[in-house]
């Protein structure tokens, strides 16, 4: 009984134990099914985090490749820049050539004017000359006609007498000598009617010729307009073309006192071609033309000078005004060419309103070239417009100065230039070439030099000869005064 309670017991406390492991290994188990649980709800968590940033690697990768691509087309992008910037010096060297083309273009193309102006006048006195001799053949038929006249009035004049003197010794014969007297009548008649047929042949003749002399020189005069207006429109071209630059010696003073000789022009053409329309003394096509490339000669120098200008300015504004103002006068100087050729002209009747277009035009054109002075007027420092006014001294002693500070400073480039052709040669560091170009180089820089020295010597005496022509009765210094511009033009040109 005592082993069999023991084996009881011992396999009570057996089951107790296995029960406690048991109940240990059943909350070791809930533990760690816990466990696995957060472990999986974290790992769920991680492979999200994994994923993401797989993601923004990817993402990383892909701006990586990008920006190498944005790099490449940075690279293109940079080489393309630097092929414009070469191709934009390329087309302004060419550029640059071509306006000296179109320069070199201009100058011959005002030589063929001048000669087909020679050509045209030469025609011109040749058609004179023959309308001349035309007319004096016909005055000398006209002259033959009337003595044919004389002679038949003579003659009728004779068989009248004869009639009466046969009518005294026959009667007989009167009907005889009445019917001869009427055929002589009808004949006297029919030479009469011829006569009066060819003296308005002549009279159409002679009407046609002058018309046809008159349309000749209309075109004359119509194509010298024509070649006025290009030469403007040249002008306005370089004064609106980014890539002129006008003179870029001219001052404000010098522009003024263009503008000042322009408007004389101006007044001057429109005088000769209202004399030209009214057909008076001092109207004749040779000073039609001149007075016509004198203003269009004078106007293009006034825009390519105030082109010169701009450099003056540092605002777009004041540029673009300043250039505005400038065109503005250039096309009323183009209109002012084109209104008075002559199929403008023959669409106006009366002879007073042809008159006044010139005039009315003039006064535009005044107009504009007073504006354009008043702009330019404003680009000379207040201190220096009003030096020569208000000088005491001597202008013309100024003037003087200048001119001889521009003759020595010619003078002194001279020697300078003489000293570096008299250097020994180096032959060693050149070569032939290179010594004549150098050389060559020299004496066309000293053939410059000495025709400025000729040209201020000339300016010198042209000067002092203006100055005694124009000055009258008062003094040198009073004239330097009223010619302001001109004197401040002078001077400033000595300076340049």
């Amino acid at each position: 009984l005592l082993s069999k309670d023991e084996l009881i017991r011992q396999l009570t406390e057996q089951v107790a134990h296995w029960r406690g492991k048991y109940e240990a290994l059943a909350k070791l188990y809930t533990q760690l099914r816990g466990e696995h649980l957060d472990m999986l709800g974290k790992f769920k968590q991680f492979q999200l985090k994994a994923n993401s940033a797989q993601e923004a690697i990817d993402k990383m990768e892909r701006m990586e490749r990008d920006m190498k691509a944005k790099n490449l087309e940075l690279a293109d992008m940079i080489r393309e820049r630097d092929r414009a910037r070469f191709d934009v010096d390329r087309l302004k060297g060419t550029q640059k050539e071509e306006v000296e083309r179109l320069r070199r273009d201009l100058r011959f193309a005002n030589e063929r004017a001048e000669d087909a102006t020679r050509n045209k006048s030469q025609e011109t006195s040749g058609l004179l000359s023959k309308y001349n001799r035309q007319l004096t053949e016909l005055e000398d038929s006209l002259r033959s006609k009337q003595i044919q006249i004389e002679d038949l009035m003579r003659q009728l004049d004779e068989k009248a007498h004869e009639i009466e003197r046969v009518r005294e010794e026959k009667d007989q014969e009167i009907e005889i000598a009445e019917e001869g007297m009427n055929t002589a009548l009808t004949q006297l008649a029919d030479i009469q009617q011829t006569q009066g047929l060819t003296d308005q042949a002549l009279n159409t003749q002679i009407d046609t010729l002058i018309l046809d002399n008159r349309k000749k020189l209309n075109q004359i005069i119509d194509s010298i307009f024509q070649a006025c207006v290009q030469k403007v429109d040249d002008a306005i071209y370089e004064l609106e073309s980014p890539a002129g630059t006008g003179n870029q010696n001219a001052t404000p003073e010098y522009v003024l006192s263009m503008i000042e000789k322009c408007v004389g022009n101006a007044t001057e053409f429109a005088t000769v071609f209202s004399l030209y329309l009214s057909g008076e003394v001092g109207g004749d096509h040779v000073d039609v033309i001149k007075a016509a490339n004198e203003y269009a000669q004078t106007l293009s120098e006034v825009l390519i000078n105030t082109k010169g200008l701009t450099r003056l300015l540092e605002e777009d504004s004041s540029i673009d005004r300043l250039i505005a103002v400038a065109k503005s006068a250039g096309d009323i100087g183009l209109r002012f060419f084109i209104n008075l050729q002559s199929y403008k002209l023959d669409l106006i009747q009366s002879a007073s309103a042809k008159r006044e277009i010139p005039t009315r035009n003039n006064m535009e054109a005044r107009s504009s070239l007073t504006r354009l002075s008043e702009t330019v007027e404003a680009l000379i420092p207040k201190a220096k417009s009003s030096s020569l006014s208000k000088a005491t001294g001597d202008i013309g002693d100024v003037v003087e100065a200048e001119m001889l500070g521009a003759a020595r400073a010619i003078e002194a480039a001279t020697q300078r230039l003489q000293e570096l052709m008299s250097r020994p040669r180096d032959s060693s560091r050149y070569s032939a070439v290179d010594l004549q170009v150098h050389d060559s180089i020299l004496a066309a820089a000293m053939a410059i030099t000495n025709a400025i020295a000729r040209l201020i010597q000339a300016a010198t005496e042209s000067q002092q000869e203006i100055v005694a022509q124009g000055r009258g009765s008062s003094s040198v210094q009073q004239f330097y005064k009223k010619n302001n511009r001109w004197t401040e033009g002078l001077i400033s040109a000595a300076k340049a």
